[in-house]
């Protein structure tokens, strides 16, 4: 039975149509939203790019992930994946962040530059998990741009570092 590695990632989104990825243990089908797709293979990795077409503008889409007809993700219980299309004229909420760092995500490094002056360094994708998880949808960002070690990672959480690890 396949399994997923990474993902999924959306890769783009527009009015009528998103772009997902995703990596899994080996080849197989992928189905996200009633299109499906066959892995391929780079290097020994499994990679699937599905072209979700004729969404309608405005509109919320859950998801799940199926492999070779099987539900992977979410895993029983878990949350659904959600696809927002953003409508023709909205305008576009970004959110970024440049820097992951290996300190814990409790006080003080969850408080602000202000209440704790080591609070500068908190992991911008944690941060942004919490603000998504306290605040009301319509406040989300649309996209999110990936720049300095939230690519390359040269520096990761503890927690991070083992759950890759334990992919491998």
């Amino acid at each position: 039975m396949p399994s997923l590695i990474l993902g999924t990632l959306l890769r783009f989104i527009g009015p009528t149509e998103a772009t997902v990825w995703v990596e899994t243990d080996g080849q197989c089908g992928i189905e996200i939203l009633r299109t499906s797709s066959r892995t391929f293979c780079v290097a020994g990795h499994h990679y699937a790019l599905l072209v979700l077409e004729g969404l309608e503008p405005g509109n919320r889409y859950e998801y799940s992930v199926a492999l070779d007809g099987t539900v992977a993700w979410p895993e029983r219980g878990g949350s659904h994946g959600v696809i927002n299309t953003p409508k023709r004229d909205d305008k576009l909420r970004l959110a970024f962040g440049t820097c992951r760092v290996s300190l814990p995500h409790e006080p003080p490094f969850t408080l602000t530059k202000d209440q704790d002056d080591r609070g500068h360094e908190v992991d911008s994708l944690a941060a942004l998990q919490v603000s998504v998880e306290d605040g009301p949808e319509d406040e989300w960002p649309e996209a999110l741009l990936m720049i300095g070690d939230q690519v390359y990672a040269d520096e990761v959480s503890l927690g991070v570092a083992s759950r890759i690890a334990s992919r491998r």
